[in-house]
């Protein structure tokens, strides 16, 4: 699934007519696969944060899982188990004409416990023949699939760990990141453009050339495949991205560069929202066991100055609640009625070494998302110019017990600003949160 990238609804259908009235010599045969990954977690946040959201505060319906589990006083919960598991079923078969088919469907297999996530997780048809190779489903976008990001030894990549996803520490509401999602946002810290999630589309791949994959991305709509009907505002978004993978001698190296446009001229009318875009780059180099990598995403809204509320004026796309899914990001329930001026970048890096069975690295996250501003009269007197910001510093370990069975371990540290932080007087300890998590566990492939 690496090297899937998206294409046009005609490349597919050309494909379809290159493939004729061939028959499979045999009918697809499911194989299972998939993966079971569970940690136990320690978790030691701000006390001034978890006081300041006592008794229905502003933030209490925060991200972190076990920042929602509070008892009367309002404490969080300092100790919890995660857990993340799929079973996967996927099958091929070949054509009379040379031409591949296939199939492939995840199913989600508990340890969220946030009782929001779809059973299937995935689901998509594939062919694939000299042209290249062709999808359609609900697979995540190409840029995404084809992103290099910093490397993780616990995790794959770095705003990938339980910290980093806010299922540890607990997230603010009022915190933007990157690609925060109304409803969905424990995805919010990484460097790859997952504001799609799950909605259908249309990918393809080019066949790599001396190690160069190029592709193209073609989404009808952007709101979440959950919505189960026609979306009420069209939201299409197109996207390019380019993935080089190759050896020198002992170096590796691997790059990749994205672009996703996302068309919400439809939905955004009365706001003057006309497009969002973002740019996705990555870079890996690898020498003796040692691989040093990061990347970076960077969000722009054209005619940025959006309302939400106020005068009627709100955007579907944009919504801070409810089952809509923005191209890129989504605004928080608290900047409500406010001008915003939008805005965002992040990016990674982290080194890691792998000798044997044992992995180690250590790595920082950062993300700065541009908010309020004082652009009108509904905007906040307490903009104070600034950035919403998450940085995250993390250590991880990874040893291999045998064939599919691996031991994890994480440490992390993990800090939340709000912009309007200290500008809003007694109020402002809701406004930041962090803290330190420290996590163990098993990963079983299979």
């Amino acid at each position: 699934m690496k090297k899937i990238l998206f294409a046009s609804t005609a490349l597919v259908a050309a494909s379809m007519m290159s493939a004729g009235a061939a028959q499979a010599a045999d009918k697809i045969k499911l194989d299972v696969g998939g993966f079971s990954k569970w940690w136990v977690v320690g978790v030691w946040q701000s006390s001034a944060y978890q006081n300041a959201t006592t008794g229905g505060g502003p933030l209490t319906g925060n991200v972190g899982l076990i920042g929602n589990s509070t008892n009367g006083s309002g404490q969080k919960a300092n100790v919890d188990v995660k857990g993340d598991n799929e079973i996967w079923f996927s099958g091929s078969t070949a054509l009379d004409n040379g031409l591949k088919v296939g199939v492939f469907v995840s199913l989600e297999a508990g340890g969220h416990t946030d009782i929001t996530t779809d059973v299937i997780d995935a689901s998509f048809a594939w062919i694939e023949g000299g042209f290249g190779k062709v999808i359609a489903g609900t697979a995540p976008n190409g840029t995404a699939l084809t992103h290099v990001q910093a490397p993780d030894a616990a995790n794959g990549t770095l705003g990938g760990s339980i910290i980093g996803t806010n299922f540890a520490v607990a997230r603010p509401s009022s915190v933007m990141g990157m690609n925060q999602i109304a409803g969905y946002s424990s995805s919010t810290n990484t460097t790859a453009f997952i504001a799609d999630d799950k909605a259908e589309k249309v990918t393809y791949v080019a066949p790599s050339f001396y190690g160069l994959t190029l592709g193209a991305s073609y989404i009808p709509n952007v709101l979440r495949h959950d919505s189960r009907g026609t979306p009420n505002n069209r939201a299409e978004a197109w996207g390019g991205t380019a993935l080089y993978a190759n050896t020198f001698g002992p170096v590796g190296v691997k790059a990749s560069a994205g672009y996703v446009w996302v068309d919400t001229t439809a939905a955004g009318a009365a706001t003057g929202v006309n497009a969002i875009t973002a740019q996705m780059y990555g870079t890996q180099v690898s020498y003796a066991g040692f691989t040093l990598g990061g990347s970076a995403q960077i969000t722009h809204q054209d005619n940025t100055r959006v309302y939400q509320g106020g005068a009627g004026l709100t955007n579907p796309l944009l919504a801070a609640s409810g089952d809509t899914r923005a191209g890129v990001l989504t605004y928080s329930a608290s900047k409500n009625g406010q001008a915003l001026d939008f805005g965002g970048v992040a990016y990674d890096m982290s080194l890691q070494y792998a000798s044997g069975p044992y992995a180690v690295s250590f790595g920082y996250y950062h993300s700065e998302v541009n908010g309020i501003r004082n652009r009108s009269a509904v905007a906040l007197s307490s903009s104070n110019g600034k950035q919403d910001t998450i940085d995250l510093y993390q250590a991880s370990g990874k040893y291999n017990l045998g064939p599919g069975v691996d031991a994890l371990a994480t440490v992390g540290y993990i800090d939340y600003k709000d912009q309007r932080k200290g500008t809003m007087g007694l109020s402002d300890a809701a406004f930041e949160n962090s803290g330190w998590a420290a996590m163990t566990g098993l990963s079983l492939t299979f």
